[in-house]
């Protein structure tokens, strides 16, 4: 059977992490005050989902890890869970991770933002412990009813422990939960930026030094969650008005809630383009309560906005698409190409008006990329808002003020619901570490299968592995070929998996520069053992993602494919052909829920039920 011929990566870009210290969630924050941060989409180390550790974030190495002495206490990793996010199931039995008890951790102030839902309603749900019950540093729970309660034991001897009103935590959705103290205001409590629970506790609480425990009241039996975290965020101290509303878009847009107040970036809308990702901000209610300067998970920096004014906000995300050039064609003449991700701004006050913050320096970190001339560089912003930046003229005069960034000084560009991205002037002096134009794999045996590809030019290359998987979770390594380290050619590269487990088998491409960064590349599928009459592979299923579709022995005949939801009605998605009998459906952006796939081959149909 022929494997889809994949053309991945062909790019002038390919972005490595962050080289500057990234802010917290949104933007706000460091590591100086973020002193946690788990996230489902990153650092969860898993084997076939069963979660044993997640790793913290925020820069303080708080990881969240699997007890030793409950070894089968193991939360799963659902992909795809909520708004394409992952998140952590908790099975309400013995499910739980642990951190470890550090001073960072130690509260007698704190912000905290939850993303949960539960599977069961029960007594009780302990989301978040910072000690033993009855002599807790701080806590988040919920009851039966979904409310939420917040005990805290105070250095008096005394204990507090409010609750909210009941439906707070829900079984339908995923909601942010937040609560804040210090001594000076109380405690408050939110559920997507509405406050539902709020007091005037001056009391300082008691401190422990007992780990924190995720899903879990470790003293007390029963208290397991049953049910999902997506994220976790921690601060030390309370955040000011501006931070709470920037960090609550960034969530509300990542997990596609809606904010009871302050919902002011609507770029993550589909009506505007899903732009839902790594969203930061930077803004301000008054002099002193404002936030200047954000980063975020992201790698595009804002600051020094000249005309900042009071109740007025600049907050930004992007499509999630490749940091590559491959087949983006919508570029100015004056450039030789740009970056597929594209990102949108809101610049509005908190009614949601259009406001003008001045001028801002933009700054992104191309970590990864190998030699850069910072005078090749464009921004591209689409001023004309017409979704195009072919019509648009680009911004040089580019600075590389350290290492792997490069900013655009004093933009004026920029205004409400515009998009801007990146682009080069000269992709040969600009490249990119690897330009990967095709990776296969194909059997040669009963066991045997051949992998192969092709790259047009190499940048401080070490090489490849080839890596094997039967369920796309776990991956095991069948292969490893020294690369080029810089080429300017094209080069052709092979490798055989001699012990090939029968069915359906996925391999993937892992390339590794020099200086140990790698990047992975989509997998491809073969099987073996195959019946005659097998001659339609549909992956993945459930849906991640994309559908890929290889129709064995089609040829050069016509294949043709009808996609219809649940209720019959017929959708429309985006069809690329991949190489012979191999194509790639558009489905993204199809809705949670079960479809089905015609498959219209010369002289039959053949029908497949999808999930998404």
């Amino acid at each position: 059977m022929m494997a889809p011929m994949r053309y991945l990566a062909i790019a002038f870009l390919v972005l490595g992490g962050p080289s500057y210290a990234q802010t917290g969630p949104g933007g706000v924050g460091s590591s100086a005050n973020n002193v946690l941060w788990l996230r489902a989409n990153s650092g969860v180390t898993h084997s076939s989902g069963a979660v044993t550790q997640w790793n913290d974030q925020s820069g303080n190495n708080n990881h969240a890890y699997l007890p030793g002495s409950i070894p089968t206490a193991t939360p799963m990793l659902v992909t795809n869970s909520v708004n394409g996010y992952p998140s952590l199931d908790f099975d309400g039995s013995d499910d739980q991770l642990w951190v470890n008890d550090a001073a960072s951790l130690d509260l007698t102030q704190w912000h905290f933002f939850i993303v949960v839902t539960v599977d069961l309603q029960k007594d009780y749900n302990a989301w978040l412990v910072k000690g033993n019950d009855g002599q807790e540093n701080y806590e988040m729970l919920s009851y039966t009813d979904g409310n939420i309660h917040t005990p805290t034991y105070y250095t008096d001897g005394t204990r507090t422990f409010p609750s909210s009103a009941a439906g707070q935590v829900t079984t339908t959705t995923f909601d942010v939960i937040e609560y804040s103290y210090n001594t000076a205001v109380g405690r408050d409590v939110y559920k997507n930026a509405t406050n539902i629970v709020t007091d005037n506790e001056n009391k300082t609480p008691q401190v422990n030094n007992l780990p924190l425990y995720i899903a879990n009241e470790r003293s007390t039996t029963g208290r397991n969650v049953n049910g999902d975290i997506a994220e976790v965020v921690a601060f030390n101290a309370r955040l000011n008005g501006t931070q709470r509303i920037i960090v609550n878009n960034y969530l509300a847009a990542k997990y596609g809630r809606s904010l009871g107040v302050n919902d002011i970036y609507l770029q993550d809308l589909p009506a505007n383009g899903n732009y839902d990702h790594d969203v930061a901000g930077i803004g301000r209610i008054s002099a002193a309560n404002q936030q200047n300067d954000s980063h975020g998970s992201g790698v595009v920096r804002i600051n020094n906005a000249t005309g900042l004014g009071d109740n007025e906000f600049l907050i930004w995300g992007h499509d999630n698409r490749d940091m590559d050039a491959w087949g983006i064609s919508d570029f100015p003449p004056a450039i030789q190409g740009r970056v597929a991700r594209v990102w949108r701004v809101n610049e509005v006050s908190t009614a949601g008006a259009a406001v003008d913050v001045g001028n801002v320096d933009i700054t992104f970190d191309l970590a990864g990329l190998g030699a850069v001339t910072a005078g090749d560089l464009r921004l591209l912003v689409d001023t004309d808002n017409d979704g195009l930046f072919a019509d648009e003229t680009p911004i040089g005069g580019a600075t590389n003020p350290s290492g792997s960034l490069y900013r655009f000084t004093a933009v004026n560009a920029l205004a409400n619901n515009l998009r801007f991205t990146i682009g080069t002037a000269n992709a040969i002096g600009t490249p990119l570490p690897i330009e990967l134009i095709a990776f296969n794999a194909r059997p040669i045996g009963p066991r045997t299968v051949r992998t192969w590809w092709s790259t047009a030019t190499e940048t401080n290359n070490a090489g490849f592995q080839v890596e094997r998987s039967i369920d796309l979770l776990s991956w095991e390594v069948t292969a490893e070929v020294a690369g080029a380290v810089n080429s300017a050619a094209m080069l052709n590269y092979e490798a055989f998996d001699r012990e090939a487990p029968a069915g359906t088998v996925y391999y993937r491409l892992r390339q590794t520069d020099l200086d140990g960064r790698s990047e992975v590349f989509d997998p491809v599928a073969v099987r073996l053992d195959a019946d005659a009459g097998d001659d339609l592979l549909v992956f993945p299923n459930p849906i991640d993602g994309p559908l890929n579709v290889v129709v064995n022995d089609a040829g050069d005949a016509q294949v043709r494919f009808q996609l219809f939801d649940a209720e019959g009605r017929e959708m429309l998605v985006r069809t690329e052909t991949m190489g012979p009998g191999a194509y790639r459906l558009g489905t993204e952006k199809l809705v949670p829920g079960g479809y089905i796939l015609r498959v219209l081959m010369p002289g039959q149909v053949r029908t497949v039920r999808l999930v998404r």
